[in-house]
Formats: structure tokens, C-alpha cells, sequence
């Protein structure tokens, strides 16, 4: 999109500027890993760990018998879980799975973000996310290169 002026809601102006033509917009799928490891709701605790351990991971969809999305688990609900249950060997995924996950379709190009209130409050685009992946890599490369 070309650089421009619209007003707001407020009556306020902002100003939006990028350069299609130096730079290709990337959506999700660009982006997204394809091969998904998923799991049902009824697999146990330790399933979804060893998973986790042997395909080194920190995510799993949770999905039902037609493919749709019923969860995710993530290393920190599996931390959780150890931390506060006792019978951790006794749970299945659907016990310890975050429920509704937040989703996106693959052609998302940015997503806008909100404040406590609802308020529209900054956008995270995929040239954000770029540089920020590319200040890690620097910064990664910097602590390498000192003794």
C-alpha cells in the first residue's frame, strides 16, 4: 500500500507507509510450518511429553476425529501441570489443553492489537515480525563472535 492519510474514528489522521514494490507482503501461509504433529483429546499426559521430547517442539494442536481444532498444548501447560497435580500420570490432552486457541486464516497480513479497554493500540505486520527475526539473528551472531 502507497502512503496514506485516512481519518479515524477520532478524527485523527494516520498515516500508513510501505513499499510494495521493494518488498513482497508475506501472509500466514508464507510464513507457517505445513507439517503439523497434532493429537487427539484422548491421548495421555505422557504421550503429548514424549512427543514433545522426542520431535523438540514447544506446541501441539489438539484436534477431533474431523480434523478441526479442539485445543493446543504447549510446554507450559505441560510445566504447569507437573507443577501443581500430583496425578499427572492419570491425565489425558483434553485436561490439560488450552481451550479456543486463538486462530488465523492463512492470509492474514497483520494482525491489529488491542489494549485492556479494546482500544486499537499499535499492528504487528509480517515486515515486523521480519526485523525482529533479523535483530535476533544480529544479536545472536554478535554473542558468537565475542570470546
Amino acid at each position: 500500500m502507497n502512503q496514506s492519510n485516512r481519518p479515524s474514528a477520532a478524527g485523527e489522521f494516520s498515516v500508513a507507509a510501505q513499499s510494495e514494490s521493494t518488498e513482497r507482503n508475506k501472509c500466514v501461509a508464507d510464513v507457517m510450518t505445513r507439517k503439523t504433529v497434532t493429537l487427539s483429546p484422548h491421548h495421555s499426559f505422557a504421550e503429548a511429553v514424549s512427543l514433545m521430547t522426542d520431535r523438540h517442539f514447544r506446541h501441539i494442536v489438539v484436534i477431533d476425529t474431523g480434523g478441526h481444532i479442539v485445543g493446543v498444548i504447549s510446554d507450559r501447560d505441560i510445566l504447569r501441570t507437573l507443577a501443581r497435580t500430583t496425578n499427572w500420570q492419570t491425565k489425558d490432552v483434553s485436561q490439560i489443553m488450552t481451550r479456543e486457541p486463538f486462530t488465523v486464516t492463512k492470509r492474514i497480513n497483520c494482525l491489529p492489537v488491542l489494549d485492556d479497554e479494546g482500544k486499537v493500540c499499535g499492528i504487528v505486520t509480517s515486515t515486523d515480525l521480519l526485523k525482529a527475526y533479523q535483530k535476533l539473528l544480529e544479536s545472536l551472531e554478535g554473542s558468537c563472535a565475542k570470546p
